[in-house]
């Protein structure tokens, strides 16, 4: 799935909680958790003002590991490194 998707799907949250609740629920959006962590992880950085390097993509994933979030952590790494938005 696309990042594109993935977006469409987090336009609706308002929390990291909500995010979180998206990806365990497989509903709403075909997008799979790791590509919902990857466009969370890109946005983000984005809002945050930061780059989209490693480092920062990267800390944007842990917070959704620590909100409770289960995804494949370097396959949505890999997705958002490589994604072009």
């Amino acid at each position: 799935m696309t990042i594109k998707i993935a977006n469409n799907a987090l336009e609706n949250c308002t929390s990291i909680n909500q995010v979180v609740e998206l990806m365990k629920s497989n509903t709403g959006t075909d997008a799979t958790a790791e590509t919902i962590a990857a466009a969370y992880a890109i946005d983000g950085a984005t809002e945050a003002g930061y780059g989209h390097d490693g480092a920062n993509l990267e800390s944007q994933l842990d917070a959704l590991v620590e909100a409770g979030a289960e995804f494949d952590f370097q396959d949505a790494m890999a997705q958002a490194i490589t994604s072009k938005r």
